[in-house]
């Protein structure tokens, strides 16, 4: 259970941000060209930078912790160096992801869910070692 007096509950509330930025830049990747995936993997440089930061600055050098936002880094590279000819960012409507031809999943109820659902799991084995690491599953 999430005690929201413990002095570890800030930080993780702040971790969970940051990821929660990186997921909403890794979906935004998925409908964008290669080249305009370079340009949001340098949007979410200062999202790593913050997780880093808080990690030393709470928990110290702590390996498991920053192995898992390396791992996550290296995952979302990774997505941003898939070719794609992605350009559904405005218009989604009955398209496939040029990388793995699943449909463009859309939610209507919720803002930052238009991506490519397979697309997206490049980055699953880093947010998974971050949540694991940071105990995020709690919130």
């Amino acid at each position: 259970m999430l005690d929201l007096d413990h002095p570890d509950t800030p930080p993780t509330f702040a971790i969970s941000r940051e990821d929660d930025a990186i997921l909403s830049i890794a979906k935004r990747m998925t409908l964008v060209s290669t080249e305009a995936k370079i340009e949001l993997l340098a949007q979410a440089g200062p999202h790593f930078a913050t997780l880093r930061s808080i990690t030393i600055d709470h928990w110290g050098k702590s390996k498991p912790m920053l192995d898992a936002i390396d791992l996550l880094e290296s995952d979302l590279r990774r997505l941003a160096g898939l070719e794609s000819k992605n350009d559904y960012v405005t218009d989604w409507r009955g398209k496939h992801c040029t990388v793995c031809s699943s449909a463009i999943t859309n939610l209507k109820s919720y803002e930052d869910m238009l991506y490519c659902p397979t697309c997206v799991k490049v980055i699953d084995d880093g947010r998974d070692a971050v949540d694991q690491a940071f105990g995020l599953w709690c919130i």
